[in-house]
Protein backbone atom coordinates (compact mmCIF):
# COMPACT_ATOMS: atom_id res chain seq x y z
CA UNK A 1 0.00 0.00 0.00
CA UNK A 2 1.59 3.61 -1.10
CA UNK A 3 1.93 6.37 1.77
CA UNK A 4 -0.87 8.01 -0.34
CA UNK A 5 -3.89 4.72 0.10
CA UNK A 6 -2.27 4.68 3.68
CA UNK A 7 -3.51 8.01 4.36
CA UNK A 8 -6.78 7.86 2.48
CA UNK A 9 -7.49 5.02 4.17
CA UNK A 10 -6.88 6.23 7.86
CA UNK A 11 -9.00 9.75 7.03
CA UNK A 12 -11.79 6.74 5.80
CA UNK A 13 -11.48 5.33 9.29
CA UNK A 14 -12.27 8.64 10.93
CA UNK A 15 -15.96 8.50 8.79
CA UNK A 16 -15.65 11.85 8.82
CA UNK A 17 -18.32 12.32 6.13
CA UNK A 18 -20.66 9.74 7.93
CA UNK A 19 -20.37 12.18 10.80
CA UNK A 20 -20.74 15.40 8.96
CA UNK A 21 -23.74 13.88 7.48
CA UNK A 22 -25.46 12.45 11.05
CA UNK A 23 -24.68 16.18 12.85
CA UNK A 24 -26.26 17.59 9.35
CA UNK A 25 -29.31 15.13 9.83
CA UNK A 26 -29.54 15.67 13.61
CA UNK A 27 -30.11 19.47 12.51
CA UNK A 28 -32.67 18.69 10.31
CA UNK A 29 -31.04 20.63 7.15
CA UNK A 30 -30.86 19.55 3.79
CA UNK A 31 -27.23 20.03 2.01
CA UNK A 32 -28.53 22.78 -0.04
CA UNK A 33 -29.55 24.28 3.93
CA UNK A 34 -26.41 23.60 4.72
CA UNK A 35 -24.23 24.89 2.23
CA UNK A 36 -26.05 28.80 2.52
CA UNK A 37 -25.43 28.51 6.06
CA UNK A 38 -21.33 27.89 5.62
CA UNK A 39 -20.80 29.05 2.28
CA UNK A 40 -19.15 25.28 1.70
CA UNK A 41 -20.83 24.31 -1.82
CA UNK A 42 -23.50 21.82 -1.94
CA UNK A 43 -21.59 19.69 -4.68
CA UNK A 44 -18.49 19.93 -2.05
CA UNK A 45 -20.24 18.69 1.23
CA UNK A 46 -21.83 15.87 -1.01
CA UNK A 47 -18.31 14.82 -2.14
CA UNK A 48 -17.04 14.89 1.47
CA UNK A 49 -20.21 13.05 3.31
CA UNK A 50 -19.85 10.22 0.46
CA UNK A 51 -16.38 10.39 1.45
CA UNK A 52 -14.97 10.89 -2.10
CA UNK A 53 -12.80 14.09 -1.00
CA UNK A 54 -10.84 14.62 2.04
CA UNK A 55 -12.37 18.32 3.99
CA UNK A 56 -10.36 21.28 4.47
CA UNK A 57 -9.57 22.20 7.92
CA UNK A 58 -11.07 25.43 7.81
CA UNK A 59 -14.19 23.64 5.78
CA UNK A 60 -14.29 21.68 9.01
CA UNK A 61 -13.73 24.05 11.32
CA UNK A 62 -16.94 26.28 9.94
CA UNK A 63 -18.87 23.00 9.68
CA UNK A 64 -18.58 22.53 13.11
CA UNK A 65 -19.60 25.77 14.26
CA UNK A 66 -22.63 25.78 12.30
CA UNK A 67 -23.80 22.39 13.34
CA UNK A 68 -22.69 23.35 17.04
CA UNK A 69 -20.20 20.70 17.22
CA UNK A 70 -16.70 20.37 18.75
CA UNK A 71 -14.70 20.01 15.91
CA UNK A 72 -12.62 17.10 17.61
CA UNK A 73 -16.23 15.37 17.46
CA UNK A 74 -15.26 14.56 13.47
CA UNK A 75 -12.09 12.71 15.27
CA UNK A 76 -13.49 11.02 18.15
CA UNK A 77 -16.33 9.67 19.88
CA UNK A 78 -15.54 10.04 23.49
CA UNK A 79 -14.34 13.80 23.41
CA UNK A 80 -14.73 15.28 27.16
CA UNK A 81 -15.15 18.80 27.92
CA UNK A 82 -11.94 20.65 29.37
CA UNK A 83 -12.68 21.00 33.64
CA UNK A 84 -11.07 22.05 36.24
CA UNK A 85 -7.49 19.91 36.33
CA UNK A 86 -8.07 17.91 33.20
CA UNK A 87 -5.03 17.36 30.81
CA UNK A 88 -4.55 15.46 27.63
CA UNK A 89 -2.18 13.27 26.15
CA UNK A 90 -1.34 12.77 22.64
CA UNK A 91 1.52 9.79 22.38
CA UNK A 92 2.89 9.71 18.85
CA UNK A 93 1.91 6.25 18.10
CA UNK A 94 -1.60 6.85 18.65
CA UNK A 95 -1.82 9.73 16.11
CA UNK A 96 -4.20 9.76 13.03
CA UNK A 97 -2.56 11.49 9.88
CA UNK A 98 -5.89 13.18 8.04
CA UNK A 99 -5.22 14.27 4.97
CA UNK A 100 -7.15 17.56 4.58
CA UNK A 101 -7.39 19.19 0.83
CA UNK A 102 -4.55 21.40 1.87
CA UNK A 103 -2.22 19.31 4.00
CA UNK A 104 -1.48 16.38 5.94
CA UNK A 105 -2.58 16.84 9.58
CA UNK A 106 -2.14 15.18 12.90
CA UNK A 107 -5.02 16.84 15.37
CA UNK A 108 -3.88 16.57 18.63
CA UNK A 109 -5.43 16.29 21.82
CA UNK A 110 -8.82 15.45 20.63
CA UNK A 111 -9.74 13.66 23.58
CA UNK A 112 -11.06 16.83 24.85
CA UNK A 113 -14.03 19.14 23.48
CA UNK A 114 -14.40 22.70 23.76
CA UNK A 115 -11.04 23.50 23.64
CA UNK A 116 -10.06 27.20 23.30
CA UNK A 117 -6.88 25.99 21.44
CA UNK A 118 -6.93 23.73 18.45
CA UNK A 119 -3.22 22.27 18.12
CA UNK A 120 -2.04 20.06 15.19
CA UNK A 121 1.35 18.90 13.43
CA UNK A 122 1.21 19.19 9.94
CA UNK A 123 2.98 18.50 6.87
CA UNK A 124 2.91 20.78 3.97
CA UNK A 125 3.22 18.99 0.02
CA UNK A 126 2.04 21.67 -1.73
CA UNK A 127 4.30 23.21 -4.20
CA UNK A 128 1.61 26.79 -5.18
CA UNK A 129 -1.02 28.14 -3.74
CA UNK A 130 -3.25 27.67 -6.84
CA UNK A 131 -2.23 23.95 -6.16
CA UNK A 132 -3.27 24.62 -1.74
CA UNK A 133 -6.43 25.62 -2.76
CA UNK A 134 -5.69 29.25 -2.55
CA UNK A 135 -5.72 31.57 0.15
CA UNK A 136 -8.25 30.70 3.60
CA UNK A 137 -8.96 32.53 6.27
CA UNK A 138 -10.67 31.37 9.89
CA UNK A 139 -11.78 33.19 13.24
CA UNK A 140 -9.35 33.46 15.88
CA UNK A 141 -5.71 33.59 16.04
CA UNK A 142 -2.75 31.38 14.74
CA UNK A 143 0.74 30.09 15.95
CA UNK A 144 3.21 28.54 13.74
CA UNK A 145 6.29 26.77 13.89
CA UNK A 146 8.39 24.96 12.13
CA UNK A 147 9.48 22.30 13.06
CA UNK A 148 11.66 20.60 10.16
CA UNK A 149 12.02 21.98 6.40
CA UNK A 150 11.16 25.36 4.93
CA UNK A 151 7.50 26.82 4.45
CA UNK A 152 6.86 29.47 2.43
CA UNK A 153 3.75 31.33 4.30
CA UNK A 154 1.15 33.15 1.50
CA UNK A 155 -0.51 35.98 3.24
CA UNK A 156 -2.74 39.04 2.44
CA UNK A 157 -1.09 42.17 3.02
CA UNK A 158 2.56 40.51 3.32
CA UNK A 159 5.04 39.56 0.81
CA UNK A 160 5.67 35.49 1.31
CA UNK A 161 7.02 34.84 4.08
CA UNK A 162 10.23 32.14 4.14
CA UNK A 163 10.19 30.17 7.24
CA UNK A 164 12.72 27.57 8.05
CA UNK A 165 13.10 25.33 11.03
CA UNK A 166 13.40 27.20 14.55
CA UNK A 167 11.38 30.17 13.30
CA UNK A 168 7.68 30.59 14.06
CA UNK A 169 5.00 33.07 13.48
CA UNK A 170 2.02 34.45 15.57
CA UNK A 171 -0.84 35.98 13.47
CA UNK A 172 -4.62 36.81 12.46
CA UNK A 173 -6.28 33.91 11.37
CA UNK A 174 -8.63 35.88 9.77
CA UNK A 175 -5.96 37.12 7.21
CA UNK A 176 -6.44 34.96 4.01
CA UNK A 177 -3.26 32.82 4.15
CA UNK A 178 -1.73 29.50 3.02
CA UNK A 179 1.11 26.83 3.31
CA UNK A 180 3.13 26.38 0.54
CA UNK A 181 6.54 23.91 0.86
CA UNK A 182 9.11 25.86 0.35
CA UNK A 183 12.33 23.41 -0.34
CA UNK A 184 12.47 19.32 -1.64
CA UNK A 185 11.42 18.03 1.25
CA UNK A 186 8.01 18.57 2.82
CA UNK A 187 7.65 21.19 5.69
CA UNK A 188 6.65 19.44 8.96
CA UNK A 189 4.81 22.38 11.04
CA UNK A 190 3.27 23.21 14.65
CA UNK A 191 0.10 25.05 14.25
CA UNK A 192 -2.10 25.56 17.37
CA UNK A 193 -5.59 28.02 16.30
CA UNK A 194 -7.64 29.49 19.37
CA UNK A 195 -11.59 29.36 18.48
CA UNK A 196 -13.71 32.11 18.35
CA UNK A 197 -16.25 30.81 20.25
CA UNK A 198 -19.30 32.94 17.99
CA UNK A 199 -20.19 32.06 14.65
CA UNK A 200 -21.10 34.31 11.63
CA UNK A 201 -22.70 32.59 8.39
CA UNK A 202 -21.10 34.03 5.67
CA UNK A 203 -22.63 36.96 4.12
Amino acid sequence: MTQKQIRASAFEDLQVGAKLKGFRRAKSLSLSELSKLTGVSEATLSRVENEQTPVSAHNLYILSQALGVDITAFFGDQASPIRNGVRSISRKADRVPVETARYLSNVLCTDLANKKMHPAVNVVEKRSVAEAGGLASHPGEEFLYVLSGKLVLHTDFYAPLLLEEGDSIYFDGMMAHAYIAGGDEPARILVVITVDAKFSPPA
